[in-house]
């Protein structure tokens, strides 16, 4: 049962700048850029490989960012990001050619790299809260789970009243408006410092210690890149898989338009049994989820049927990783470093996943939409294996305290 208090405020906070941050610096780009590819005299696939350069080297951000709020705190990292990230959103209106463009787009999510998931995990971690972090991750991808459902009819809605132009001046200035004042009033709780840190998390999640350690970072990085390998690919080429199944267009973008609630769902799941649920658990849940979609989505996906329980599966099992993705790295390493350890995993995972929207629509070309969605399957199939290799540090300390208390055999 979820009771309130006032600690759950940042998280909430949070969860709203996140709707106005991903559905401007992720979602509005799939409105707006064929428009402005158009107008620029770009092909398509040029401007969107302009928007993957952006989005690979604006993730270099991402330790710095991390950085910056394990030693001071998120307030004003968030704060100056939404500022920079409006301004930058707004400069979108301005390009008029290739290199305006990559360079609009660069600024704006090197910007977004200082306001986004990773760095509001981080930065509800450092506050001093009588809140598990685990929770107030939890709610605040609640509320990012609809940033899609509201940004891309909002974004299409402005873009036929305004045009582009307008349309980025508007979003930028809700940025404005809505993200900074948020970010520095819902961060102004006090800091833990780092030994309270350390310690509540050595009290309530033990960590991973010695060899254990850099052996469970590295199946955990590995099995979060193939779990997130195929999310660029499903937003990108979920209609075309969809049609070459044998459904309408209307009844693929009905699909897809079900994921996004879905995602809702399955996080308001998660936040309803979190607190009996270790991160490795939620992690395990949200792969079986999505690996249960796809495999419906292969054998079922024909259907009309098949195909909405496909996409509801495949929702909520995302949904439920965004919250693992932001956990797991703290059950297992711990407080300390965690904002720069989850700036360096996404430097990692976006570097690895940028090219994974031009290795399905060869797929799709080539071979077909059932045998790009099989892949995609495959993907699920390698990171849950690559799941399994990460080692639970409950059992290595109950280990360790029994090994403790044996009786002497030598």
């Amino acid at each position: 049962m979820i009771r309130w208090n006032s600690d759950y405020l940042p998280a909430v906070g949070l969860g709203l700048t996140q709707i106005v941050g991903y559905g401007t610096l992720m979602y509005a780009y799939a409105v707006l850029l064929p428009h402005m590819a158009q107008d620029l005299g770009l092909s398509l696939s040029t401007a969107f490989g302009i928007l993957s350069l952006g989005l690979f080297f604006g993730g270099v951000v991402a330790p710095l960012s991390g950085m910056l709020v394990d030693r001071f705190g998120g307030r004003w990292v968030m704060t100056i990001g939404s500022l920079l990230a409006g301004l930058a959103v707004m400069s979108l209106s301005l390009v008029t050619d290739a290199y305006g463009l990559f360079v609009a787009i660069l600024c704006a999510e090197a910007a977004g790299m200082l306001v986004l998931y990773n760095v509001a995990f981080a930065s509800v971690a450092r506050l001093d809260l009588n809140l598990p972090a685990q929770k107030s991750i939890s709610v605040i991808t609640l509320f990012g789970g609809v940033a899609s459902t509201i940004y891309w009819p909002f974004t299409l809605w402005l873009f036929n009243a305004q045009g582009w132009q307008a349309t980025w001046i508007i979003l930028g200035g809700l940025l404005l408006i809505i993200c900074v004042p948020v970010h520095a009033i819902s961060l102004s709780h006090p800091l833990k410092d780092h030994s309270e840190a350390s310690h509540a998390a050595t009290t309530d999640w033990p960590e991973l210690q010695g060899a254990d350690r850099k052996r469970g970072m590295l199946w955990m990085v590995v099995s979060f890149i193939f779990g997130g390998y195929l999310m660029g690919a499903v937003m990108t080429l979920w209609v075309t898989n969809v049609q070459d199944l044998g459904h309408t267009a209307a009844y693929a973008a009905l699909a897809g338009a079900v994921i996004g609630p879905f995602k809702t769902v399955g996080r308001f799941f998660e936040m309803l049994v979190s607190r009996n649920l270790y991160p490795l658990m939620t992690y395990a849940l949200s792969l079986g989820l999505m690996l249960a979609g796809f495999l419906t989505l292969l054998t079922l996906g024909f259907t009309l049927t098949g195909l909405m329980i496909a996409a509801a599966l495949y929702g909520m099992g995302d949904g439920i990783k965004t919250i693992a993705r932001g956990t797991l790295p703290l059950a297992l390493f711990g407080a300390k470093g965690y904002g720069a350890r989850l700036g360096w995993i996404s430097v990692i995972t976006l570097g690895l996943n940028a090219s994974a929207p031009f290795v399905f629509a060869w797929l799709t070309q080539n071979f077909g939409g059932w045998w790009s969605f099989a892949v995609m399957t495959a993907c699920l199939c390698l990171a849950t294996a690559t799941f399994v290799m990460i080692p639970d540090p409950r059992k290595r300390r109950h280990d360790t305290v029994e090994d403790r208390y044996l009786p002497d055999r030598g």
